[in-house]
């Protein structure tokens, strides 16, 4: 009786250590699973990005100096997600400026100095008072024919926005004769540019830029890194975080009548919200009466 008492005890640590044994092994396997892995962001060797920058070299004295490496390095990792916002963003204007450029008949890669200027945002602001997708400040706006007063600034109307942008980079490489140049001008104007190339007594932009404001001596490095993100950013697995879908597909209508956004938005159906990101040139939300039109930015959904 006794041995038999004592073999049951038996048989049943027996089986309770094998049920605990056998509960602890999932924990063990559930907490490696758990284990983090690191996630390699691709980089590339200086000779291919070297390879890669050299595409555009007809453009600009493109050189791959510290400060481009450094940009270069912002946008693809330090950086990687307003990088994607900016690249999504993208997609409302690039179509838009990449028309102007043509009809202007100048080089494509100028539109990626809206990446520089404004990461792409139309009601961008800086603290010295520009305004807009390229940036304008108000003396140079008014000399390219866009207005500004109580109830419109068109420096955030993309399309006259752009068109002035264009006419000015035109006038800048017409008197600079090089967009290296024409292009650090429109950071700092004609005069600043003027008096570096005097000083230096040199046309070459890297042998001038210590006379020029420290923001326009990066103006270029930067210029050179912003275009080859656009360029290159699926190699360095960045992905586009396009705006809402009513953002993305845009039409252009001319309005000649005073108009208010919320006739506006009873005669579209679209919200005075989303016509007024839209529409920031319009201050008041409404759109003052022009012999000439002014635009009124929609969006273009399929029907």
């Amino acid at each position: 009786m006794i041995v038999r008492v004592l073999t049951c005890i038996a048989g049943f640590l027996f089986i309770c250590c094998t049920l605990f044994a056998n509960s602890t092994e999932p924990t063990k396997r559930t907490r490696k699973s758990r284990k983090k892995t690191t996630y390699k962001i691709p980089s590339y060797s200086k000779e291919v990005v070297q390879d890669r920058l050299s595409e555009y070299q007809g453009l600009i004295d493109v050189r791959y100096t510290r400060e481009v490496r450094g940009e270069i390095r912002e946008y693809t990792r330090m950086a990687r997600k307003e990088s994607e916002r900016i690249i999504g963003k993208s997609s409302m204007y690039f179509q838009m400026i990449d028309d102007s450029l043509q009809k202007y008949n100048l080089p494509r890669e100028l539109k990626y100095m809206v990446v520089i200027e404004s990461r792409c945002d139309i009601k961008a602001k800086s603290p010295v008072g520009a305004v807009g997708l390229w940036q304008f400040m108000p003396g140079t706006a008014r000399k390219y024919g866009l207005k500004i007063d109580n109830y419109v600034d068109e420096r955030c109307d993309p399309y006259k926005a752009t068109s002035a942008a264009m006419k000015y980079l035109s006038d800048l490489y017409a008197r600079f004769g090089d967009w290296t140049l024409a292009i650090a001008s429109y950071n700092c104007g004609e005069g600043t540019m003027q008096r570096a190339m005097r000083k230096a007594r040199s046309r070459n932009f890297w042998r001038l830029r210590k006379g020029l404001p420290k923001e326009t001596q990066l103006y270029i490095p930067k210029f050179i890194a912003a275009t080859y993100l656009m360029d290159n950013y699926l190699f360095y697995d960045l992905h586009p975080a396009y705006p809402d879908y009513d953002l993305q597909l845009m039409k252009t209508v001319m309005v000649y009548e005073r108009k208010t956004f919320k006739q506006i938005s009873r005669e579209t159906g679209y919200s005075i919200e989303l016509i007024k990101k839209l529409n920031p040139a319009y201050k008041r939300g409404i759109i003052p009466p022009s012999s000439e039109g002014r635009h009124l930015i929609l969006p273009r959904l399929s029907s």
